[in-house]
């Protein structure tokens, strides 16, 4: 259709039914040619883009334009006004915010209006991230509401909204990426729909603050009151609202737990060929579980390879002395589990014994405890202390993996053997970045000479940060090593770029 000064415009679409205006000029204030849009024909849909879009402060529209897809407007920060010519058949504007001419369809909220806006009665739709971005507090939406399109309050700071009873469903990411909610309710049945084949992993991933969105605590309170798969989700919730500290969803869910008795699980126990048993499996719904110490008159010395693994529900979780090993698995995935007491009896604890625990905060290992297990607590993210055996000699590969809670660790002297990423996003090298910083602290952490051997495969023993690798071409640790001169530390924090003291 031809080049306009400061001006791009070409038909698109499979019939030319919507044309694209790109402005390429400067000014703060767009005003729209009337006889460049009478190139487009009569009932076109005219989509505005600007190489300035975030410092766009106002749009000026001819009377021709028959309807707007605003494009990459739809994150133009900047806009305070959109105006139409009071001629213009099709559109309109009110208090600077565009609708049809019949009231029926809100099309953009500038970006910059504040305070509390009241939609006006009469309007059905809300379209496509009509509100994306909006710096208001509140949104007061009209009974006559009858659809939100997709995106349409992504990324707003809105602090308040009501669903009316005229709202048959609605996009579940019309508010999921709204993280400065405070209350959010809906007053009738509204259907939420959900983007997701399985929803399931992800409302846990949003609930546990994991996921790729994280929705504020109100709008995923609300959600829950009308999930379709609670009483299947319902106790993974309850540990993930744990893991992301969510207190009004947690106790939410704990308030509607069916009230129905709980009875006393079973165990399955294996014979041993030197006449003692191991627990094989169990079945059952007990928070608190203890372990006899002997079954069918034979001792108890072994909990057998994921005898436990996934229970929901097991809480605590009671070991009897005269247990000498915990087996592969053996507890890997409970998401109740909170507490683990272990015998002093117990020698050897399994790959993964207690991986994805991640709710997990009492641990104590025994004394004759000599190796930390491959993924042995890996993921445990709760787990915030953590006194090692005197006598351990090795940490084997990803051991203590993402143990972000364990902000102090005391390696003993008799260690020799760090494995691969044994103590990676662990919390005493690993946490939030704080203000001014590049991704490290001023955390001190102390390798003993004992240390002969330290295996750098994967990502490395402790978590790097990319701020300096942007800066000046390597990663930043979080963490200051305190090493012997000469020792096999000392040698891998050189090695690596990481701060040190000699001590």
């Amino acid at each position: 259709m031809g080049k306009w000064k400061d001006f791009t415009f070409s038909a698109s679409g499979r019939e030319g039914e919507r044309c694209d205006l790109r402005y390429t000029g400067a000014d703060k204030d767009l005003v729209i040619p009337e006889a460049m849009i009478a190139k487009a024909g009569k009932k076109a849909t005219i989509a505005i883009s600007a190489d300035n879009g975030n410092g766009l402060e106002s749009i000026t529209m001819p009377k021709n334009i028959y309807d707007v897809w605003l494009g990459t407007l739809y994150g133009a920060k900047g806009l305070k006004r959109i105006t139409v010519d009071p001629e213009n058949p099709y559109l309109k504007d009110m208090d600077g915010v565009l609708y049809t001419k019949d009231g029926k369809r809100l099309i953009k909220m500038p970006c910059q209006k504040t305070g509390t806006y009241t939609v006006p009665e009469g309007v059905e739709e809300i379209e496509l991230s009509a509100f994306q971005y909006s710096h208001l507090d509140e949104v007061i939406l009209p009974e006559s509401l009858k659809e939100i399109s997709n995106y349409s309050f992504q990324y707003s700071e809105l602090k308040k909204v009501t669903i009316p009873k005229s709202l048959p469903e609605l996009e579940d990411n019309v508010f999921c990426d709204c993280p400065k909610l405070e209350e959010f309710s809906f007053l009738g049945d509204t259907n939420i729909q959900y983007g997701y084949v399985d929803m399931d992993p992800k409302m846990e991933e949003r609930i546990s603050g994991e996921g790729f969105t994280q929705p504020a605590e109100c709008y995923l309170l609300a959600c829950l009151k009308r999930y379709p798969n609670m009483d299947k989700c319902r106790r993974k919730f309850i540990a993930a609202a744990k893991r992301g500290k969510q207190e009004k969803i947690l106790e939410y869910l704990l308030s509607t737990l069916p009230d129905t008795p709980v009875e006393k699980g079973t165990f399955e126990i294996m014979d041993m060929e030197d006449g003692t048993a191991a627990i094989q499996s169990y079945q059952g719904e007990e928070s608190v579980i203890e372990i006899p110490a002997e079954m069918d008159g034979k001792k108890i010395t072994a909990i057998g390879k994921s005898a436990f693994e996934k229970n929901e529900s097991m809480e605590k979780i009671i070991v009897p002395e005269g247990v000498e090993r915990i087996e592969k698995n053996a507890f890997k995935g409970c998401i109740s589990l909170e507490e683990a007491v272990l015998p002093e009896s117990c020698t050897e604890i399994g790959v993964s014994a207690f991986e994805d625990c991640k709710i997990l905060k009492k641990l104590n290992l025994p004394k004759n405890l000599t190796v930390l297990s491959r993924k042995m607590l890996k993921n445990c993210k709760l787990l915030d202390k953590l006194e090692l055996p005197k006598g351990l000699v090795k940490i084997d590969n990803e051991a203590l993996y993402y143990c972000e809670s364990i902000a102090e660790l005391e390696l003993p002297e008799s260690l020799r053997y760090l494995g691969k990423e044994c103590l990676y996003a662990c919390g005493c090298n690993y946490g939030p970045v704080l203000p001014g910083e590049w991704g490290y602290s001023k955390k001190k952490f102390a390798i003993p000479a004992s240390v002969t051997q330290i295996d750098d495969g994967g990502n490395g023993i402790f978590a790097a940060y990319p701020k300096a690798q942007e800066l000046f071409g390597v990663f930043e640790y979080k963490v200051i090593l305190q090493v012997k001169r000469g020792s096999v530390a000392h040698r891998y924090a050189a090695k690596k770029k990481i701060r040190f003291e000699l001590v």
